[in-house]
């Protein structure tokens, strides 16, 4: 999702000299040369700051095609689940917004990557359990569908964090009001309707 819409930043931003580093490890910013984070958790770290940023609204999302054989969350149960082994997202919980008991699983491929996860389930490899707006463009643009339309919240989420411990740039500030932005805009950005008439369902 910050990848595809970097080049907006530093087209703004010139003169600011933007590195990203992707790493399961949680940094110390406060020892290190990195400027600022992006994590997903539950916001309580040491020695941050920690801003939320984005929503907590996660939805099964899969392929079109798949998705058209999804009448109700009960149809989980017959359709490749993919597992995504770094998640902090509940599916029991998202049944419960649902309204029902969680369906018996069937298993889907693994992976040890989100974003892996996330280009399985455009490929048509089984339905996934993602952050609304992770999924946003490819649910605007037609690579995913959500075939219920329902929503839970989850309780974790996003989180902009600086070093409680140092100063932060202006560069940094700069940044973060351009991911606000950025995140408003694409919370702008409505799915299609579900493929599935569920508005019935609790």
């Amino acid at each position: 999702w910050l990848v595809a819409r970097l080049g907006r930043f530093t087209a703004l931003h010139p003169e600011i000299e933007f590195r990203m580093v992707a790493t399961g490890k949680l940094i110390d910013l406060s020892r290190s040369d990195i400027d600022c984070g992006i994590r997903f958790g539950n916001g309580k770290w040491p020695g941050v700051r920690a801003d939320p940023i984005g929503s907590r609204t996660v939805l099964p999302v899969a392929a079109p095609a798949l998705a058209q054989r999804l009448r109700t969350p009960g149809d989980l149960a017959h359709v490749p689940i993919i597992v995504d082994e770094a998640t902090m997202l509940s599916w029991d919980e998202w049944f419960a917004a649902a309204g029902i008991a969680p369906a018996p699983p069937r298993s889907g491929p693994v992976y040890s990557d989100p974003a892996l996860a996330f280009e399985a389930a455009v490929g048509g490899q089984g339905v996934l359990l993602a952050v609304e707006m992770m999924a946003a463009d490819a649910l605007h643009d037609g690579r995913l569908a959500a075939p219920f339309g329902i929503r839970s919240t989850t309780r974790h989420g996003y989180w902009f964090v600086t070093s409680a411990e140092r100063h932060v740039p202006a560069k940094v500030h700069r940044f973060k009001d351009w991911l606000d932005a950025e995140i408003a805009a694409s919370a702008g950005r409505t799915a299609p309707p579900a493929v599935a008439p569920a508005a019935s369902l609790p």
